[in-house]
């Protein structure tokens, strides 16, 4: 886990969004979602970018049927109930620090206060369920349910794109 977290700022100081990148963005999501894509920060529209492709890698590998546009679509869009702004890569890795080193107290500042730091923290631990009431409220109800539940523990009902959702983001 640190040294993905350790891949992860390193990937983030050098994050840049190709013409490519840009591309495949574009014929992946109807504008409105690509607005909500290029909302987010550079180093997390990369991330995004590295967990659909590794999704659809990872496609391959499994014997169920899966529905490559909708994952991809959501790998996509997982994180972007974090903003430009929000967080920032230092910002980013000052909330994994606290959150490894003080779990509970963490957590619990995310819930209980209006200040700066109570409110990155708040980004930190519910950018999922943000970024799903805004899909749910553009009517994206399913690609909302897969974002809601990527940090939650695995359950025997989770979907096939939901695990692989996961498996890609925790690898990229």
């Amino acid at each position: 886990m640190r040294a993905g977290r350790v891949r992860q700022f390193l990937w983030a100081l050098s994050a840049h969004v190709s013409m490519e990148d840009r591309k495949f963005v574009e014929k992946m999501l109807v504008p409105i979602l690509q607005n909500l894509f290029f909302a987010m920060s550079v180093p997390d529209q990369c991330h995004a970018l590295r967990t659909a492709r590794c999704a659809q890698r990872l496609m391959s590998k499994i014997q169920k049927p899966v529905d490559s546009s909708f994952l991809t679509r959501c790998a996509l869009l997982h994180d972007i109930g974090r903003k430009q702004g929000d967080l920032g890569t230092i910002g980013k890795s000052v909330a994994v620090l606290f959150a490894t080193m003080f779990p509970q107290y963490a957590y619990s500042c995310a819930n209980n206060s209006e200040s700066i730091l109570h409110k990155k923290m708040r980004i930190y631990f519910h950018h999922a369920e943000i970024g799903a009431d805004i899909l749910e409220a553009l009517g994206f109800a399913a690609e909302a349910d897969i974002i809601r539940k990527h940090h939650k523990a695995p359950a025997k009902d989770d979907s096939p794109e939901l695990r692989l959702l996961r498996m890609a983001d925790a690898q990229s």
